[in-house]
This record gives C-alpha cells, sequence and structure tokens, in this order.
C-alpha cells in the first residue's frame, strides 16, 4: 500500500493529474510511435528519406499526441491551436505578412548595410509566380510541424504549469537545439534561432493560434528562401527565377553559409519583433481561439484574475 502511494506521488502532482514531465514524455512517445512509421513509409515509397516525408510524420504525431493528451483533461481538438474555422484562413494570412513583413525588414537592413547583393539569372514572371506559390506549399508543412512539434501541447502545458517566462524559454532553446545539425550551425546561427522561436512563442501566446505561429514561420521561411533567394538556416531549399542572392562581407552582417539567420541584423531585428508584439496591442485571440479553452489560456486567466 506503502509503495503504491509513493508511485502515485512519483506519478501524479496534487491534483491528481499526470506530472507535467511524465506528460512531456509521453508526448514524446507518442508523437515518435506515429511518426516513425510515417518515415518508414516515405523511405519505402521514395527509396531514401525526404523533408516532406519527416515533416508530415512529425506533424500528424504532433497533432494527435497533444489531441489525445488534451483529451484526458477534458479539452477538445480546438484547444491544441490547429482549429478548423473561418478564423483559421484569416489568421494564417495574417500570420504569413507578418512573417514576411519581420523578414523584409531583415533583408532590407542586411542590403543597405552591404551584406547581400543579387546576380541575374534567366526567368520568366509567370515562372516565378508559379515558384513563389511552389515554394509557399513547399515551407507550409515543415513549418507547421515544427510548430505543432515545439508549440503545440509541450509549450501549453509548460504555460500551464511553470508559466509564460519558463514555457518561452525552454522552447526557444529547444527550437534552437533542434538546428544544430544545419550546415554552417554554430553560436550565432543557434542563439538568432532562438531568437526566432522567442518571437514565434510571442505569437502563439498573444493569439493563442497555432495558425497565426505557423503562418509567420512559414513567411519567414518564404522570404529568405524565395523571395531573397537565400539560405535558409543553411539550407538552399528553393531556387527563384530572375536572381540568385549571395552573402557579402562579414558573416556577422550576412550570416554566410548559414543565411541572414545568423546575422546579428537578424538578432536585432527578432528581439525588437518580440518585444513590440509582447507590449504592443497588435495581436489578440479570435472568436475561435477565445473559446477554445487551451491549457495556456486557462492559465492566463488564473494570472488575469488575480
Amino acid at each position: 500500500m506503502r509503495a503504491k502511494t509513493v508511485l502515485l506521488r512519483i506519478l501524479a502532482g496534487p491534483d491528481g493529474r499526470l506530472r507535467l514531465g511524465w506528460r512531456l514524455f509521453l508526448f514524446l512517445i507518442l508523437a515518435l510511435s506515429i511518426a516513425v512509421p510515417v518515415l518508414f513509409l516515405d523511405i519505402y515509397l521514395s527509396g531514401t528519406p525526404t523533408d516532406l516525408g519527416s515533416s508530415v510524420g512529425i506533424l500528424l504525431g504532433s497533432i494527435l499526441a497533444g489531441w489525445w493528451l488534451l483529451t484526458r483533461d477534458k479539452r477538445g481538438f480546438s484547444a491544441l491551436g490547429f482549429y478548423f474555422s473561418s478564423d483559421a484562413i484569416k489568421e494564417s494570412i495574417r500570420g504569413v505578412a507578418l512573417g514576411i513583413g519581420i523578414g523584409v525588414a531583415v533583408i532590407t537592413a542586411i542590403f543597405l548595410l552591404g551584406g547581400v547583393r543579387w546576380t541575374s539569372e534567366s526567368g520568366t514572371i509567370s515562372g516565378w509566380l508559379l515558384g513563389a506559390f511552389s515554394a509557399l506549399a513547399f515551407f507550409a508543412i515543415p513549418a507547421a510541424s515544427e510548430e505543432a512539434f515545439v508549440r503545440g501541447y509541450p509549450f501549453q502545458a509548460v504555460v500551464e504549469s511553470w508559466g509564460v517566462g519558463a514555457a518561452i524559454t525552454i522552447t526557444a532553446i529547444i527550437f534552437g537545439a533542434l538546428h544544430l545539425s544545419n550546415p554552417d550551425a554554430g553560436w550565432v546561427p543557434l542563439i538568432n534561432v532562438t531568437l526566432a522561436g522567442v518571437l514565434l512563442g510571442v505569437v502563439y501566446l498573444k493569439t493563442l493560434s497555432l495558425w497565426w505561429a505557423t503562418g509567420v514561420h512559414l513567411g519567414w521561411n518564404w522570404t529568405l528562401g524565395y523571395l531573397a533567394d537565400v539560405r535558409v538556416s543553411g539550407l538552399e531549399l528553393v531556387d527563384a527565377p530572375y536572381y540568385e542572392g549571395h552573402p557579402v562581407g562579414p558573416e556577422w552582417l550576412s550570416g554566410g553559409g548559414f543565411g541572414p539567420e545568423a546575422s546579428l541584423i537578424a538578432a536585432l531585428v527578432l528581439l525588437l519583433a518580440s518585444i513590440a508584439l509582447w507590449s504592443g496591442p497588435w495581436l489578440r485571440p479570435g472568436p475561435t481561439a477565445e473559446s477554445s479553452n487551451s491549457l495556456a489560456h486557462s492559465r492566463m486567466r488564473q494570472r488575469g484574475n488575480k
């Protein structure tokens, strides 16, 4: 009887719910148990692992694992942040626009300081437009998968248990660490991607919407990878007609082989954008997000009532 009591104390908190650490561990196991078979299927069909296959697997695993864990707390699918309503379309479009705006600010500043140049290539307007839409589709699933994995259930569970500061800090560090294996990664890229994680955490907290966060993530990657045609986190993922972007000058300015995400200019813009979005009135939850009863929303309502 005593051993059972000790075990219950280890597994469950005073409220009778599974402790945060066990819930996060369970999320990881469940997500991977879904993602790995999808990856093997991708290898079977393609002959080799593909970025799309791994992203689809992580996205499905993160959504289904997070949804199941939310049902343990008597919450519905919409509490995850990927709800199905007209708000989802509006929030995605606005998120993409915000991500493009922040990305354009970074590229423009680097260009004005002499950190990037473009050389001409062949192309057509129709080819560029088709490539623009194709690149949006290409970047969409990886952006959604990373948001679901990092700022889906795990982020919200940490907000509920440990608060906003801990959630933003922990998930931003994890987000940065996920990019350590990318080509030309180093301390400055790690810090900058971590700051991008802070920005995306702020966007979710202000909107309670993974559609918003995914949109910003997508808009940022599309702006760097296609509109500016430079590397995204060290990777040459897409190619725009008409021109090719090249880093110029010191790495602290251009970002070098990792791309603008390794530039100190990006660090400054990301930091300022995070502060402005957190302290300003521009972002707020939509009607569906307000009624979703997410774990993060519950914690923030409690703080507001104190």
